[in-house]
């Protein structure tokens, strides 16, 4: 009998084999773990080299896992410059808007009768004198602006003068008249045409969408440019197709380095003259179509008198002018642009460091005062939602004798 037969045989006498019996003979268990193995080595393979995130391949191999919560950490544009007066005295502007909105007051009447600019360690700020709309309750008024000051400048006094006024001192220092009775408005009008005001926007090259909000103002803002930023062509194709005024926001070392980092194109103190000069020359390169640059950050490298040199002399040469955003005291770029024969502009107000529209507004009040007092003045601001907004807004309500006008129309300081 062969062996078939036997096994036959076998299978009459003792019943069907078991499938756990065959299962657990060396042929299919060696097959069933050789197919086991190729499963873990698949998995491993595509955990460590595919795409998907990790909790989703473990979620599809019946695992579970909790996501962590993502932190995002928001990119650096700007030096911080809490604690500066000028910083401190933009906190109190917004304790006086938001004590006006809480006691249910018409931001639009808040009047701004004159603006001084004083030094601080030389540094400068802004001493103002705000014109107060008619008070329902004025205890009320000053209480609430008291305790919103405390929470923004602890530093801060509100001294109450009387029935006509109040004064609002910071470190000892008067920064804020506050007249509670209208005060007709008594500036100084320049002669000739009237003052003049500029408006420059900053950090350009990112956001389009706030972009186009700014092209499509009925009135000229200069645009400054990023050279690398991620949208900085299409930004430069809009912006030339709209006929404003187009710069170079050009990235400089700032006194935080590297805590405030300007980026890898920047100009830094360390730099020799040719570093400098080839840098200045690749980010020109690459808005080619620019009249002009301004710094980004910059209050180390302004202040290097060696390093100015070299890098106005190069825009000199490629006949840029230069816009001084005045972010240190201790600048040294209108004496060195005198030096270089380098066309000079300095910035007056900067507007959104407070990212409020009312507060935003104020300060373009500010520099409407400015303008008014010398004749011209510049502000500088930054592309966010609230600033457009504010432009918005303050130009329909603005002065109408000053001027809204390119950067590139007034005369060079």
């Amino acid at each position: 009998m062969d062996d078939q037969s036997r096994d036959e045989t076998r299978n009459e006498e003792t019943g069907p084999v078991s499938f756990f019996a065959k299962l657990y003979r060396p042929g299919p268990l060696v097959a069933l773990f050789t197919l086991a193995f190729a499963g873990l080595i698949t998995l491993g393979y595509f955990i460590l080299t595919d795409t998907t995130p990790p909790d989703e391949v473990a979620a599809a191999a019946g695992m579970v896992i909790k996501a962590e919560p993502v932190t995002v950490v928001p990119k650096v544009y700007e030096e911080d410059t809490t604690g500066d007066m000028e910083d401190l005295v933009r906190q109190a502007d917004l304790a006086v808007i938001e004590a006006m909105r809480g006691a249910g007051m018409d931001l639009a009447r808040l009047g701004l009768l004159d603006v001084e600019l004083r030094t601080l360690d030389g540094r400068p700020y802004h001493y103002q004198v705000l014109d107060i709309p008619p008070l329902k309750d004025r205890s009320a008024f000053l209480t609430g602006l008291k305790n919103r000051l405390a929470v923004r400048v602890p530093d801060a006094v509100l001294t109450d003068k009387g029935n006509a006024e109040a004064v609002i001192t910071i470190a000892s220092l008067p920064t804020h008249r506050l007249m509670l009775e209208t005060v007709p408005m008594t500036l100084p009008r320049p002669t000739g045409k009237g003052p003049m005001l500029a408006i420059v926007i900053d950090d350009i090259g990112e956001d389009l969408h706030v972009l186009k909000g700014l092209i499509n103002l009925n009135f000229p803002v200069t645009l400054a440019v990023w050279p690398n930023a991620s949208q900085s062509r299409e930004s430069v194709r809009l912006i030339q197709a709209s006929g404003r005024d187009l710069i170079i926001h050009f990235p400089m070392e700032p006194m935080g380095y590297p805590a405030y980092n300007p980026g890898s194109d920047a100009l830094f103190t360390t730099m020799s003259e040719e570093a400098i000069r080839k840098r200045v020359a690749d980010s020109v390169a690459r808005i080619p179509e620019a009249i002009g640059v301004n710094n980004h950050m910059g209050s180390k490298f302004t202040a290097h008198t060696p390093g100015m040199t070299t890098a106005l002399s190069e825009f000199r040469q490629r006949g840029l002018f230069f816009l001084d955003s005045l972010t240190s005291a201790r600048s040294v770029a209108r004496s060195v642009a005198r030096q270089t024969g380098t066309p000079f502009y300095q910035r007056d107000i900067f507007l959104d460091n407070v990212k409020d529209v009312s507060a935003i507004t104020l300060q373009l009040r500010k520099a409407e005062n400015v303008a008014l007092k010398n004749g011209v003045a510049i502000a500088i601001g930054h592309p966010y939602p609230e600033t457009l907004a504010a432009l918005k807004s303050w130009h329909a309500r603005k002065n109408p004798n000053i001027r809204v006008l390119p950067l590139s129309l007034l005369k060079p300081q």
